[in-house]
């Protein structure tokens, strides 16, 4: 029973101990929420450091140009630095983006810079792809990119802007489903 008690206590306090975050962003036509769960850090030989999450995001396009506009992302995201240079971190990714009629399991690549200034400022890009043998339903193909600063006011908050284009690519017609610049901001705990 104690042992019991004591697993369910520690898997319990896992979220309290991760870099876990929510977010919300828009712009005049489209609204994306967002989350994301570190499942755990890990340490190579030279005492390099990765995190590995858990993410999903909900993106409704109010201009979508596609048959659906709601596009649902789930995946998962490694990231890890290079050498000593610890203001650069590198992710490798993969998600599975849901659609009207559309499902595609892009890879993709993300980057995130810490400026050196004295205020707390990031610069960020990801791009995703997916060919056609990764997208099933009525999909022909999948590529999404999104750049932005951010800027951490205080240790459990960050507000950011950016810029992102989705194009989903049907067996019939390809089409943009989301192209624009946003701002949001996302809560750390």
């Amino acid at each position: 029973m104690l042992k019991k008690t004591i697993g369910a206590a520690l898997l319990a306090a896992l979220p309290l101990m991760a870099q876990n975050s929510a977010e919300i962003d828009l712009n005049s036509d489209d609204i994306e929420i967002a989350g994301k769960y570190e499942l755990g850090q890990s340490f190579d030989y030279d005492g390099r450091s990765s995190r590995n999450y858990l993410h999903a995001a909900y993106l409704y396009g109010g201009e979508s140009h596609t048959r659906g506009k709601n596009l649902v992302e789930f995946g998962y995201l490694a990231t890890g630095t290079l050498g000593d240079f610890t203001r650069l971190r590198f992710g490798i990714g993969i998600k599975a983006a849901l659609a009207e009629d559309y499902v595609a399991i892009p890879l993709g690549l993300t980057v995130h810079y810490r400026v050196p200034v004295e205020w707390p400022v990031s610069l960020s890009g990801e791009v995703y792809a997916a060919p056609d043998p990764l997208v099933f339903s009525d999909g022909e193909g999948y590529g999404g990119y999104r750049f932005g600063v951010e800027s951490k006011l205080i240790p459990n908050a960050t507000i950011y802007a950016g810029y992102r284009n989705i194009d989903l690519k049907y067996k019939d017609d390809s089409k943009n489903f989301n192209d624009g610049w946003y701002a949001g901001v996302r809560f750390h705990f």
